[in-house]
């Protein structure tokens, strides 16, 4: 007798079918081709599927039928010029493959996340690239459990959730990155302007930056450290408080560049001058950073290269290859010293 495990079936159109009480025939048509089966039916199909973890082969049938394949992207706000970069090295590397893609944004909505793990298990989509804040929760696994089974991914923020395949920026180098950069410049008064820190990315390059002084032997200001939403706005309503300190930071590190310029705008509305009261250090590397005056000084991310090794990524799960091999990639960025911070005298 054999003392190994034996392995869980994978669930198949007929168990589908037995479990919905409805003919094979029928399930298949409300998978392949939904608009001809009620709208009733078609729902109680998916919820099923989605019970059982119901999975179809979608990458051997689209080779088998000589169908496009398609890949999906989803990001938090597909209006965010962050992604513009990284979107075109996703479309580069799966042209270059043979497949197409489609672009979704969540809005961190549960409604719009539903509707696109819909298309990925109902094989609309043969895997998905994942850079978002959250996670979508009709792709959890269905046993509660941390061990994630179902159609392809590739994270690209980073999941405390589940062992996903990821390729992501090294945020804790960045981080550590800008703090020895200002460390090195003189600087010991120090703050930050953190994004909501339960985000992965931003938790990241806080601890790196604090890991940075704290290498150094300087004291943490962690009470003195702004958090909220990162925008414009942000930034310049944290440079009107800044303007309100007595002891003020001689440099300050902002979690993206978006809110680093409206602290600069805010600094500037102050009569407070950068980098000669203030120096300020952004994060991403976004295209008016270096023509901003003062030319601003940042982290670069590679985001272009960083969607095409994603994609290559998800394109290699879908093909067959060793999933285990190389199953977390990271990208360090690279410190672009700018205008915005200068030595002290």
């Amino acid at each position: 007798m054999s003392d190994q495990p034996t392995q869980k079936k994978r669930p198949t159109v007929k168990d589908v079918a037995r479990e919905a009480g409805l003919s094979i025939a029928t399930v298949s048509r409300a998978l392949s081709r939904p608009e001809t089966v009620k709208k009733d039916t078609r729902a109680h199909v998916y919820e099923v599927v989605k019970r059982i973890g119901y999975r179809a082969n979608k990458a051997a049938s689209d080779l088998r039928r000589g169908h496009s394949k398609t890949l999906l992207v989803l990001v938090s706000d597909i209006t965010n010029a962050f992604f513009a970069e990284f979107f075109k090295g996703i479309e580069e590397e799966a042209r270059s493959r043979g497949y197409v893609l489609l672009i979704g944004d969540t809005s961190e909505d549960a409604e719009s996340e539903r509707v696109f793990s819909d298309m990925l298990l109902m094989n609309q989509a043969g895997g998905l690239i994942l850079n978002t804040y959250g996670f979508p929760s009709d792709l959890y696994p269905p046993d509660g459990g941390n061990v994630y089974s179902g159609p392809p991914i590739v994270s690209c923020s980073g999941r405390r959730e589940f062992d996903l395949p990821t390729v992501q920026i090294d945020d804790v180098s960045g981080g550590r990155q800008v703090g020895e950069h200002l460390i090195n410049l003189g600087h010991r008064n120090m703050i930050q302007l953190c994004g909501p820190l339960q985000i992965y990315g931003f938790e990241r390059r806080f601890f790196g930056f604090c890991q940075a002084l704290k290498a150094a032997g300087i004291p943490l200001q962690n009470d003195r450290n702004f958090v909220g939403e990162m925008s414009t706005d942000f930034g310049i309503r944290v440079a009107a408080q800044i303007a309100e300190m007595e002891d003020r930071p001689t440099a300050i590190f902002v979690h993206n560049d978006e809110t680093a310029i409206g602290l600069l705008h805010g600094l500037s509305k102050a009569g407070i001058r950068v980098p000669e009261d203030i120096s300020v250090v952004g994060y991403d590397d976004m295209p008016y950073s270096a023509v901003f005056n003062p030319g601003l000084t940042t982290v670069h991310l590679p985001r272009r290269k960083w969607g095409q090794m994603a994609c290559a990524k998800l394109i290699e799960l879908l093909e067959g290859e060793d999933p285990d091999a190389d199953k977390r990639r990271v990208i360090t960025p690279e410190l672009i010293a700018r205008a915005s911070s200068r030595a002290l005298i």
